[in-house]
């Protein structure tokens, strides 16, 4: 086929450790465990960074994250260059981005390259009376006792509270509205059917992210007293956690995180028996992935004292090591490719497939996975949290094929150590880190101009910073 459909889908926050794809004992992944028999399954395949912008950025672009410098929520991205921009202009594609990530969708500009975008569909900046303030009005987070000793402060004390009730209860805005993987790849499907020519399209789906609320089918290994567990914990966890030291809560709801995988495989059969039966899989190269894994207060290799909550901080190798499975068009015998890929190859991938070939994420020479998360720890963390300085950024990462196993060099500050990882499930450490390869790959890093606004010079809307907040984000 000479224009294949392109199909990226991002399963934001699932991490290679936790899929039964990749070993886990939990059977998250059935589907995508006999999928693979006509796909191909990268075993050792890397995020760029660990969360969704900088991520995304580098999926879109290829440029890695010195490279394009998208670092914060409301970076801004140029859109011509990206692929989209790309199939768009140069190729006669129609594309299309659907999602319910606040972060893709409306705080950053990573949906301008496409011509359709849904999503997100929730509205956080809702209050019950005018009058009065509501918690969408705060930037940052707040405990409800803060916002009680504000209403009782405020012009409107009575009608503060009951904005309050309303934000709290009413979950976000119209309860009607469905944030689901399978309600976006319904709408997604409505958009294909209309469409005469080639498509390109983004799915970024956000059931496996924080917070952890699979549908009962899918919690499988969770009950009423984990998800009590759950709901105990402020937005976003990882801050109270990393102060008050109480990490095996965290620990505890990895397996409601488990059931959040399960569901988001289902909607997996879902989108690919919908390909299937509209005759449009074998004509379209579908690329499943995630922009990035969660902590669940693993310990850093890099700096020890440092643990992992979710994807606020560090390189660990349950953030950046991430599932990869490529059906190209006309499908595939079922390979395992065990060498390293990158994340940062798809606009590449793409590119091979227009030439009538097929292009791999693998790399020959090193992947690297960044981030400068966190930035300002000083101003996140409560100076009650220990040593709160050892949180911040930036963390650097490089990669190397070492024989059948994949050696990761690492820095943070003046800490830095080198990991061999056979698999998603095992790896050891292997002494101090090469920090001469990796000043050398870093610098040789430059800025390839594709940045947009400042991060510096944008602000995002109070609601927005409330939503970020309840999906677990620190700001």
């Amino acid at each position: 086929m000479d224009t294949p459909n392109v199909l990226l889908v991002v399963l934001d926050s699932v991490r290679a450790k936790n899929t039964s794809l990749h070993g886990h004992g939990n059977e998250t992944t059935p589907f995508l465990e006999s999928f693979a028999d006509e796909a191909e399954v990268y075993e050792q395949a890397r995020a760029p960074s660990i969360h969704s912008v900088s991520s995304h950025a580098s999926i879109f672009t290829g440029h890695h994250v010195p490279e394009h410098n998208v670092t914060k929520h409301e970076s801004e991205l140029d859109p011509t260059s990206t692929i989209w921009h790309e199939l768009a202009t140069d190729h006669g594609y129609e594309t299309g981005i659907f999602t319910p990530n606040v972060v893709v969708g409306v705080s950053s500009n990573l949906i301008d390259p496409f011509d359709t975008v849904d999503g997100p569909r929730q509205d956080p900046g809702h209050r019950y009376f005018e009058g009065g303030i509501s918690p969408s009005d705060v930037e940052g987070h707040q405990t409800k006792r803060e916002y009680l000793e504000r209403c009782l402060d405020s012009t409107a004390p009575l009608k503060s509270i009951v904005n309050g009730l309303y934000f709290e209860y009413y979950d976000g805005g119209d309860a009607d509205v469905d944030e689901s993987a399978t309600a976006y790849i319904d709408s997604f499907f409505e958009w294909t059917d209309a469409r005469s020519g080639p498509w390109a399209a983004c799915l970024n789906l956000m059931d496996a992210h924080y917070p952890y609320e699979p549908a009962a089918e899918f919690d499988r290994w969770g009950d009423d007293e984990l998800q009590a567990v759950h709901d105990g914990l402020p937005a976003p966890p990882s801050r109270e956690i990393a102060t008050d030291g109480n990490w095996w809560k965290l620990r505890a709801i990895e397996s409601l995180y488990d059931g959040c995988i399960r569901q988001v495989d289902a909607a997996m059969e879902h989108l690919v028996g919908e390909l299937r039966e509209r005759g449009a899989l074998d004509d379209t190269l579908l690329v499943i992935t995630s922009d990035h894994g969660e902590g669940f207060g693993e310990r850093s290799l890099i700096t020890p004292s440092v643990r992992i909550a979710d994807h606020s901080w560090g390189v660990h190798e349950v953030q950046t090591h991430v599932p990869l499975v490529v059906r190209h068009p006309g499908g595939g015998d079922g390979t395992v490719e065990d060498r390293l890929a990158s994340l940062t190859r798809f606009p590449d991938v793409v590119r091979s497939e227009l030439a009538g070939e097929r292009g791999s994420f693998a790399v020959d020479d090193h992947a690297v996975a960044m981030t400068y998360r966190l930035e300002q720890p000083e101003r996140v963390l409560p100076s009650a949290c220990p040593d709160r300085e050892s949180y911040g950024g930036p963390w650097r990462a490089v990669y190397r094929q070492d024989g059948d196993r994949v050696r990761k060099d690492a820095d943070h500050g003046t800490d830095a150590r080198t990991e061999v990882i056979e698999s998603a499930q095992v790896s050891s450490p292997r002494g101090d880190g090469d920090v001469e390869f990796l000043n050398e790959v870093y610098g040789d890093f430059q800025d390839a101009g594709v940045r947009g606004r400042s991060a510096d010079d944008a602000s995002l809307d109070d609601d927005v910073e409330q939503q970020l907040e309840e999906l677990g984000y620190l700001r």
